[in-house]
C-alpha cells in the first residue's frame, strides 16, 4: 500500500488559564485565502490546480492538443501521465482500481504504448488488445493511434492467418492494424473483469476496414476514465494518445492531520465556494450560480497523530501492530517461494516474517470521515474533545465546462468546558439490559433515561449550564434531575423542539466547584435500526463553543455505556401507522371535516420514495398529495377533498394509498374514505 506522508501541523493555541477563559475563546484554522497555503498542507492533491487562481483551488482544465497519457519520466525513468502519476504496466488486469494511478494492461508491448517514443514499435505477434485506466475520470473526445514511422519488420512474426506471415523487411509504418474498436467506461468493474474479447459499454468509435496509417477516432465529449482499444485483425501500434477539454470533473483535496495543541471543541466549517462555466480552453470563465457544480466537504478527528494502525508480519504468519517508523523499515514488496499467500489492503501477496502486512483504520482512536457538508457554516459533524482533526474536499461537475472554485475553507474551534463528558442512555425500566444492549420496537413510544457526567482536568475548563439533546422525533419530556443522589429538580427554562430537547439551568451551572451529573428523562419514538441520540451541553452566552457528549460509563445506575439503541431486524415495518384523521370527509365549509389528514411513519430506512395518492374505485387517479423523497419519520398529508384539477370531487367511495419505494422494495397501505355533502 503507498504509504502516505503525515505531517504534523502543530498550532499556535491559547493555554488554557483562568485569565483566559474571560476572553473570547473561539478561533479559526484556515486555509486557502487568508489562511496557510493549500498545498503545503496538503496530503493528498488530486486533479486540482492551485496556480490557475491565487490562493484557490479549482479542478485541472485538459489543454485540448496535449496528450494525456504521456507526462515527464521520473529520475528512474518512469513514464507518467500529464497529473505526474507513474503508470502501472501488466499483462493483466490489476487486484484493484486506486484512484491516482493510471494502468495499462493487455498483449506484448504494452508500456511502449504511453512512453511517449513515435518511433518504438511495440510487438506485432500479440497486438490484439489493450486497456486503460486513465487514473482519474476525464472528459474525452478523442483517441490516436499508429505505427512507428520508421523501421521494417525483422522477423517471421507476422499476423496469423494474413499474407503478413513470414515476411521481413516491410515497413513498420504499413503494417498498422485494419480493424479496430475502441470502447470507454467509467465503471471500474468492467476494467477489472470484462473478457478482453469484449467491448466496454460505450463503444466510442470503430472501423472494420481502416485504411489510413494514423486512426484518429472523434467523438462527442465524453466523462470516461477506462478505455479499451481491441484489434480483430493485428498490427503494429507506436503509442495510443488521449485527448480531452475541459475540467475533471471529480478532484480530491485532504489536508495533513492539524494538532491543536491539546482537546477542543469544534463548531461550524466555514468555506467558500464559487460556481463557473467556461466557453473552452484559455477563456476567461464566467460565475454561473446554476452549474451543476458539487462541493462535498468531510471531516473526522483524532485522539493522536495517525488515523492508521501498521502491522508487520510474525514468525506463525500472523499481524503484530509495530509504529509506523518501524513499519517503514520492514521489507514490502511480493515474496514467492516463502510465506504465505494471504490478502492484504485488497491485493493477494506472498508474506514472509518482519515484512511489511496491513495497514488498517485506527477507529478506536478517530473518527470516521463525517457525513458531507454541502453547505458553509454547518456544525462539523466530528467528535469534540479530540486533539488531531484532518478535512477533504471533493468537487463534482456533471459539466465538462462547470467547474468549482474553493477559495478557503474555516475550521472554528474552541478550549474544552469539560473534559470528558459522557453520557449512556437506557429504557427507564430496563437500566442494565442484557449485554448492555438497549433494544426498542420501531415506531413505538419509549421512555427513555439519559445520564450526563462531567469530568474536569483543566483549571480553565469553565463548565455548562444548558443541555441539547437531538431525538428522531418529537419527545415527551417528563423530568430533568441533578446530585448525587440524583434529585429531581425545576430547570430554569425548557425548549422542546421537532426533533430536539433543550434544558437551561443557569442556577445550577455545572462546574469545577459543582460538578455533580444530571439525568433527563422523556419518551419518543425511533424509526431505525441503530439510532444515536447525540447531546451538546454549552454555556448560555458563553465565549466557549458547545461541547458533544460521548458514549460512556456516565451512572453505574446504568450498564449500557453508550448513547445508542437498536431494533431487532425481525421487527421491520418500513410503512406503518397509517391513518386517517376520519373515515370520513364532508368538504361543505361548515369548519367540521373539511379536510381529512393521513398520516404515516417510515421507520428503518434512511430515505424513501413516498407517494400518497387518492383515486375512485375504477383506480383513476384523482390527487397527488404528494412525490418526494423523505427519510425516517413521522408525516402527515392534508385532503381538502378537490381533484387534480382544482374541482371538488363527487361523493362517493375513495381509495387512499400510502406507498414507499426503498432498495428493499416499494411498501404499500391503502385505505377507504368517504366523501359526503
Amino acid at each position: 500500500m503507498r504509504r502516505k506522508n503525515i505531517l504534523i501541523w502543530r498550532l499556535l493555541v491559547c493555554t488554557l488559564a483562568p485569565f483566559c477563559a474571560a476572553e473570547s475563546q473561539v478561533q479559526h484554522l484556515a486555509l486557502g485565502q487568508g489562511g496557510r497555503d493549500w498545498r503545503e498542507v496538503g496530503d493528498e492533491f488530486i486533479g486540482l490546480d492551485d496556480a490557475a487562481i491565487d490562493g484557490s483551488l479549482q479542478p485541472f482544465e485538459l489543454d485540448p492538443l496535449v496528450n494525456l497519457a504521456v507526462g515527464t519520466q521520473t529520475e528512474t525513468g518512469q513514464f507518467t501521465n500529464i497529473f505526474g502519476h507513474v503508470w502501472e504496466i501488466s499483462g493483466a488486469p490489476p487486484p484493484f482500481v486506486d484512484d491516482i494511478t493510471p494502468w495499462v494492461y493487455g498483449s506484448r508491448g504494452r508500456a511502449q504504448t504511453v512512453d511517449g517514443d513515435l518511433d518504438r514499435p511495440t510487438d506485432v505477434a500479440e497486438v490484439a488488445h489493450y486497456s486503460f485506466d486513465l487514473g482519474l475520470p476525464v472528459a474525452l473526445n478523442r483517441v490516436v493511434f499508429f505505427p512507428p514511422e520508421k523501421g521494417r519488420t525483422t522477423s517471421s512474426g507476422g499476423n496469423a492467418g494474413t499474407a503478413r506471415v513470414g515476411s521481413t523487411g516491410l515497413l513498420l509504418k504499413d503494417q498498422y492494424p485494419r480493424q479496430y474498436v475502441v470502447s470507454a467506461s467509467l465503471n471500474e468493474r468492467e476494467f477489472l473483469f470484462t473478457d478482453n474479447s469484449n467491448d466496454f459499454d460505450v463503444i466510442v468509435g470503430s472501423n472494420l476496414n481502416h485504411s489510413t496509417r494514423v486512426a484518429e477516432v472523434r467523438f462527442p465529449t465524453e466523462f470516461a476514465r477506462f478505455l479499451r482499444l481491441r484489434f480483430p485483425v493485428l498490427g503494429y501500434i507506436a503509442e495510443v494518445e488521449f485527448y480531452g477539454e475541459g475540467y475533471l470533473p471529480q478532484t480530491r483535496y485532504v489536508s495533513q492531520l492539524f494538532d491543536m495543541g491539546e482537546p477542543v471543541n469544534f463548531g461550524r466549517l466555514l468555506f467558500d465556494f464559487e460556481t463557473y462555466r467556461s466557453s473552452g480552453f484559455g477563456r476567461d470563465p464566467v460565475a454561473a450560480p446554476g452549474a451543476p457544480v458539487q462541493i462535498a466537504m468531510e471531516v473526522r478527528s483524532g485522539r493522536d497523530d495517525s488515523p492508521l494502525i501498521y502491522h508487520i508480519v510474525t514468525e506463525i504468519g500472523t499481524e503484530e501492530e509495530v509504529t509506523e517508523k518501524k513499519y517503514n523499515r520492514a521489507p514490502s514488496g511480493t515474496y514467492r517461494g516463502a510465506g504465505k499467500i494471504t490478502s492484504v489492503n485488497g491485493a493477494q501477496q506472498t508474506l514472509i516474517p518482519g515484512q511489511q502486512g496491513s495497514i488498517r483504520d485506527d477507529v478506536t482512536n478517530w473518527s470516521f470521515w463525517s457525513a458531507p457538508h454541502n453547505s458553509s457554516g454547518e456544525e462539523i459533524r466530528a467528535p469534540d474533545a479530540r486533539q488531531f482533526v484532518q478535512v477533504r474536499a471533493f468537487i463534482t461537475s456533471e459539466e465538462a465546462f462547470a467547474f468549482g472554485r474553493l477559495n478557503s475553507l474555516s475550521i472554528e474551534y474552541s478550549p474544552l468546558l469539560a473534559n470528558p463528558i459522557v453520557g449512556e442512555v437506557a429504557l427507564m425500566e430496563q437500566p442494565q439490559p442484557v449485554n448492555g444492549v438497549v433494544e426498542v420496537p420501531l415506531g413505538k413510544l419509549v421512555t427513555l433515561t439519559y445520564d450526563v457526567r462531567a469530568d474536569f482536568s483543566s483549571a480553565g475548563q469553565v463548565g455548562f449550564d444548558a443541555v441539547r439533546l437531538r431525538t428522531p422525533a418529537p419527545v415527551d419530556f417528563q423530568r430533568f434531575e441533578m446530585g448525587d443522589p440524583l434529585t429531581v429538580v425545576e430547570p430554569d427554562s425548557l425548549v422542546v423542539e421537532d426533533r430536539a430537547l433543550v434544558v437551561y439551568f443557569p442556577s445550577r451551572a455545572v462546574t469545577q466547584d459543582a460538578n455533580v451529573p444530571l439525568r433527563l428523562t422523556f419518551a419518543t419514538r425511533v424509526f431505525s435500526f441503530n439510532t444515536v441520540f447525540e447531546g451538546e451541553v454549552f454555556q448560555i452566552g458563553g465565549e466557549n463553543l458547545a461541547q458533544s457528549i460521548d458514549g460512556g460509563d456516565a451512572t453505574p445506575m446504568v450498564s449500557t455505556n453508550d448513547l445508542q439503541v437498536f431494533t431487532p431486524l425481525q421487527r421491520l415495518t418500513v410503512l406503518s401507522g397509517v391513518e386517517l384523521g376520519s373515515g370520513v370527509l364532508t368538504p361543505n365549509g361548515d369548519g367540521a371535516n373539511d379536510e381529512m389528514q393521513v398520516s404515516y411513519m417510515l421507520q428503518g430506512v434512511s430515505v424513501g420514495e413516498v407517494e400518497v395518492t387518492i383515486y375512485d374505485l375504477r383506480g383513476r387517479l384523482v390527487r397527488r398529495l404528494v412525490a418526494a423523497t423523505r427519510s425516517e419519520g413521522r408525516y402527515a398529508e392534508q385532503w381538502d377533498g378537490l381533484g387534480e384539477g382544482g374541482d371538488a370531487v363527487a361523493p362517493g367511495l375513495y381509495l387512499v394509498r400510502v406507498s414507499v419505494g426503498t432498495d428493499l422494495g416499494t411498501f404499500e397501505q391503502i385505505r377507504t374514505l368517504a366523501v359526503v355533502y
